[in-house]
């Protein structure tokens, strides 16, 4: 599954409005539950574990995909 795609389903949004640039405290939809609901899914379905830190500093798609990246989950 393409990460865009993931994001667009748990924060009810297309795919298409999902870009590295979409951040959490310039959405609407994403705040602190759907943050915690779209970790749960971005570990079940790109099977890794996030660490406190990372969870954090997943404030943004880029850095969601940098820290995926960094994990080898993406290819």
């Amino acid at each position: 599954m393409e990460i865009e795609t993931l994001i667009g389903d748990v924060l009810g949004v297309d795919s298409n409005q999902v870009s590295d640039s979409l951040a959490m405290k310039e959405s609407d939809r994403w705040d602190s539950l759907k943050h915690m609901e779209l970790i749960v899914a971005l570990e079940q379905t790109f099977q890794v574990e996030l660490t406190f830190d990372e969870i954090v500093a997943m404030r943004t798609v880029g850095e969601i995909r940098r820290i995926l990246g960094e994990k080898g989950a993406l290819t």
